[in-house]
């Protein structure tokens, strides 16, 4: 699917993509990966319990490693004096920052890419407390040519991007 989003920005057939890895609570099993025996869903209530914590781990890497698969495909594609990489957004994340606790609050989010060159990348920015992930998503909004004067929660655009 990875290759497919690809090939579809390249191609310029379509410039806006998601993926979901598998609902947050399927039953899909992840025994592929070695030492992971049982569902993403099921292990990310872990307990605290070492042996579930190592499972819950690597199925997070295997997400991981696909993000950087995705990102490599897209960087090794030229477009003019930049990438395809360059000339994209690409947000990964969940909607719970810890599945044992259920807790949807300081997610840890990956947003990849130059937009076109209105994101200065390769940083690590910490917003205030109860930022609203909207604001974030406003800001794409605005970077893509479509601004919004409100989307959701948001209080404006997150600043810093640049």
């Amino acid at each position: 699917m990875l290759d497919l989003m690809v090939l579809a920005f390249w191609t310029d057939s379509t410039r806006i993509s998601t993926f979901m890895y598998g609902n947050a609570v399927s039953g899909k099993n992840f025994s592929f990966l070695d030492g992971v025996k049982g569902s993403h869903h099921q292990i990310s209530h872990h307990e605290n319990k070492p042996e579930q914590l190592e499972q819950y781990q690597r199925i997070n890497t295997s997400h991981i490693q696909q993000l950087a698969y995705l990102l490599e495909k897209m960087e090794a594609i030229k477009e003019g004096p930049a990438t395809l990489l360059d000339n994209s957004m690409v947000l990964f994340g969940a909607g719970m920052r810890d599945g044992n606790r259920h807790d949807p609050h300081n997610l840890p989010l990956v947003l990849a890419g130059r937009g076109g060159g209105t994101i200065l990348s390769g940083r690590h920015l910490v917003f205030e407390k109860k930022t609203p992930l909207c604001n974030l998503y406003r800001s794409m909004l605005v970077r893509m040519g479509a601004p919004v004067d409100h989307l959701a929660d948001s209080t404006g655009e997150l600043a810093g991007l640049v």
